[in-house]
């Protein structure tokens, strides 16, 4: 508490000093000038008043002086902890009497516990993007009841669990792209009540829970590059009737009978929503067609007009979860809040020192090497096991070249995003056969040829948007005869 000195109350000290007749008959006895001596008092109650003035207002800034770099802006306190190889939340001291937005992208966080988040408390945005983090305990963010932006994207989530967001109940936007999340529990969404921008692209979602959004008042969803092979009007479409924006591109949509709600809803919404395309991924009849184009007596020659208004209708329409999601026992209804189990971890046998590795039962091994100044494949050096997932964006990788790939024979994933790559060897990709999703956007390749992708016959996504290409030679996609999506917007092609 800061104690009430001003000049006002000195003089009325010093004045009450020299009335005291003892006091005045020492200074008398001493023969000291009173002059003299007022200006000693002054001077030290001046003291008094800067030493308490001191200690009693410590420093508010926290790790701003030292750790993370700060800026003050309208009343908000920006601090940027960006790339500061913070391992440990309690690491970070932010100030308890201003509202902040704390970025920590890029760090080494692995694991995140509720009582490290209380100090956060006036977090109005929390940037966890780019760490290592393996889990989210429900319960985890339950003191940040001011929270409106969350970033968990780029981690090693595989799994989403009921009440991850307890607490969270002014959050508008919570981006989770960039996992290897497979699982998302019923109930995983259900506190975000304000909830409107929802990123989930680029995981491995097979399933969403019936009823996942019917409290959640989304205006923009991301599903795109999942494994999805359709969405049900009762408990999923009927609750995203406020959609602006709903990416649905690179899943593994089955166009069938049990598509077909998915269909309807979508040429409903057409003029009012921004809705992505629909691939067929199977029956093989209809691979790669696009669903809008697709007649409703091919989809299901057996189908009857289907009027989604009508609950008594609609209602056979549920579609039940993806059979290749063999950890979920049984198929759960709006009535069931029985929760999917959670998988056990296997603790990594070996990671290069470039890169953060987390080895998964079901998922097999994923590696994060975003953003690390990596120039060659070879720098990355040896694996005890070849990945399934390997993330390279944002590197200075410039060649690729023959061998690189020898010893990653079990990749269904390469992501080389936003690199300076201006050469590919041929028969770079030889050895990947099981490889499904290739990212070469953002590099400086100038043209395409077919030695390029020997080897990928089972690629099905081919991401090249955002090169240089001027020329691609006849015969350059041959080699991948399942390829279904190709990207190569943003080039400088005049021909094909």
């Amino acid at each position: 508490m800061k104690l009430p000195f001003n000049g006002n109350t000195v003089l009325c000290v010093i004045q009450s000093l020299f009335r005291i007749n003892p006091l005045s008959s020492l200074f008398r006895a001493l023969d000291i000038n009173k002059h003299k001596m007022l200006a000693h008092i002054v001077l030290i109650f001046s003291f008094i008043i800067a030493a308490s003035s001191q200690s009693v207002q410590p420093s508010s800034r926290g790790s701003c002086d030292t750790l993370c770099a700060c800026e003050e802006k309208d009343g908000v306190l920006h601090i940027n902890c960006e790339a500061r190889n913070i391992s440990k939340l309690s690491q970070v001291q932010v100030p308890s009497d201003l509202p902040f937005n704390l970025n920590l992208y890029k760090n080494d966080l692995v694991e995140l516990n509720a009582e490290d988040l209380e100090g956060l408390r006036n977090a109005i945005s929390l940037h966890l993007g780019a760490n290592s983090i393996q889990e989210l305990e429900p319960g985890v963010f339950s003191a940040l009841s001011s929270l409106k932006k969350l970033h968990i994207n780029s981690n090693f989530l595989v799994m989403l669990k009921e009440d991850t967001f307890q607490g969270l109940g002014n959050l508008e936007f919570l981006q989770a792209d960039t996992n290897f999340i497979r699982v998302v529990e019923p109930g995983a969404f259900s506190k975000l009540i304000r909830l409107k921008v929802l990123i989930l692209n680029d995981n491995s979602i097979e399933f969403l829970p019936t009823n996942i959004f019917r409290f959640v008042p989304l205006t923009h969803l991301d599903l795109r590059g999942n494994r999805l092979q359709s969405l049900p009007y009762v408990g999923f479409l009927e609750h995203v009737g406020r959609i602006i924006e709903l990416l649905l591109e690179d899943n593994a949509w089955v166009c069938d009978c049990e598509i077909l709600p998915l269909k309807i809803w979508v040429e409903s919404m057409r003029s009012q929503a921004g809705i992505g395309e629909v691939v067929c991924n199977s029956p093989p009849y209809l691979k790669g067609s696009l669903l809008s184009k697709v007649k409703k007596d091919v989809l299901c020659p057996s189908h009857t007009d289907i009027d989604l208004e009508e609950p008594s209708k609609s209602l056979d329409l549920v579609v039940t979860p993806s059979t290749k999601l063999v950890q979920i026992p049984k198929v759960m209804d709006a009535k069931d809040d029985a929760k999917i189990p959670t998988p056990a971890h296997n603790p990594v046998a070996f990671c290069t020192e470039r890169c953060s590795c987390y080895s998964h039962p079901t998922a097999g091994l994923l590696v994060h090497c975003q953003d690390r100044g990596i120039q060659r494949i070879s720098e990355l050096g040896l694996l005890q096991q070849s990945p399934r997932k390997l993330i390279l964006t944002g590197n200075m990788i410039q060649r690729l070249l023959q061998y690189d790939f020898v010893v990653y024979e079990s990749l269904e994933l390469l992501n080389l995003a936003n690199n300076q790559i201006d050469y590919v060897d041929n028969e770079t990709f030889l050895s990947l056969d099981h490889l499904k999703r290739l990212y070469l956007n953002g590099n400086r390749l100038d043209h395409l040829s077919p030695g390029m992708f020997t080897g990928l016959h089972n690629l099905e996504y081919l991401y090249l948007e955002y090169n240089a290409i001027k020329e691609i030679l006849p015969g350059t996609f041959n080699p991948m005869p399942n390829l279904k999506l190709l990207s190569l917007n943003n080039n400088f092609l005049q021909t094909l």
